[in-house]
């Protein structure tokens, strides 16, 4: 499957990625993922998904009107960027990272730290504990809190991880 380029994005549009970027990440985060000056296309993936590619790369995911930063864009960030200082990430063992490259939902029980300020919905992002490299990005299913609290339940609802299709199809 390959990339079908619909259009560019305004200067509005990307102006609201980098806004709502910023309130993830906090600024400077953002301003790596994405620039007012950056070329910004809009691609469709399925008809639910679409993906916004910034300067000739797939960087963003769109569903629903909610935009996230696809696992790769923050997997070659994190080369250069320590993630442990990041807001709404959440660490998970090693034990729990075949069953998310998968496509398994996180679940309370594999995850050794997180982000106390997360709150249930929220967007988040999943680590490994080990390298501390990005499996995944989801919604948060309870609070950062309960995460690191309760021993059991489903934690974070993953909305695409590495090696699944979006995956397959941004690094091949």
């Amino acid at each position: 499957m390959e990339l079908k380029v619909k259009h560019p994005l305004s200067k509005k549009e990307v102006k609201e990625i980098i806004r709502e970027m910023s309130e993830i990440f906090g600024e400077e985060v953002a301003q790596k993922l994405i620039k007012k000056k950056d070329r910004v296309e809009l691609a469709e993936f399925d008809k639910t998904t679409e993906i916004i590619i910034v300067n000739g790369k797939p960087t963003f995911i769109r569903r629903k009107d909610l935009i996230f930063p696809l696992v790769i864009a923050l997997y070659e960030l994190s080369n250069e960027e320590d993630l442990r200082t990041w807001k709404r990430r959440v660490v998970v063992d090693a034990g729990a990272v075949p069953f998310i490259l998968k496509g398994a939902d996180v679940m309370a029980a594999g995850i050794t730290d997180a982000d106390e300020g997360i709150k249930e919905g929220d967007f988040v992002f999943v680590v490994e504990e080990d390298y501390g490299r990005p499996l995944a990005i989801g919604i948060a299913l309870m609070s950062g809190k309960d995460m690191k609290e309760k021993p059991k339940g489903k934690a974070v609802k993953v909305i695409h991880h590495a090696k699944d299709r979006i995956w397959e199809l941004t690094v091949g």
